[in-house]
């Protein structure tokens, strides 16, 4: 009969185990605060982004200014030119209800001699509107000033999904 060898252990779990030269709890506490921190920063950043540089709310943007300049700087001086001033009121009245006709984006950046042919960017990328159907109604309201005026917008807007 064969003799019983013992088997030799290769490995061995201490009892202790061994202190290490430096610590690792403020390193890892630090490394944790750090993932942590850096993914608020790339989620609030990419929603920041979007809110900042969507195509679409860029172009809304650029029709409200475009709509605010052709009112108060083309639109109301050629309307109240040849009215004398105590029948503005009585003129703008019959517009009060249901507004001034609609002006189309078309217009908006052809006139004054295409200033602001350049704003075309805006509407024609990745989100597409037709200069043809989106468009805006000027509606005025005592005491009928530049500014006193409130704008109803129609949007006719895709977005481009091969750009």
């Amino acid at each position: 009969m064969a003799k019983k060898v013992p088997l030799k252990r290769y490995y061995s779990y201490p009892e202790q185990p061994e202190p290490l030269n430096f610590p690792v709890e403020p390193i890892a506490h630090g490394f944790s605060v750090f993932v942590i921190l850096l993914c608020l920063f790339l989620v609030f950043g990419n929603a920041i982004a979007h809110v900042v540089f969507n195509p679409e709310t860029a172009a809304k943007r650029e029709l409200e200014k475009l709509a605010k300049d052709y009112y108060e700087n083309y639109y109301y001086d050629s309307f109240t030119e040849n009215t004398p001033e105590s029948e503005l009121a009585i003129a703008f009245q019959s517009y009060e209800d249901y507004g001034f006709p609609p002006v189309y984006l078309r217009q908006l950046l052809l006139f004054d001699d295409e200033r602001h042919a350049e704003s075309r960017s805006y509407f024609s990328g990745q989100y597409f509107c037709n200069t043809n159907h989106t468009s805006v109604t000027f509606l005025p309201h005592a005491p009928y000033g530049k500014t006193d005026y409130t704008v109803n917008y129609k949007y006719d807007c895709e977005w481009d999904i091969k750009k």
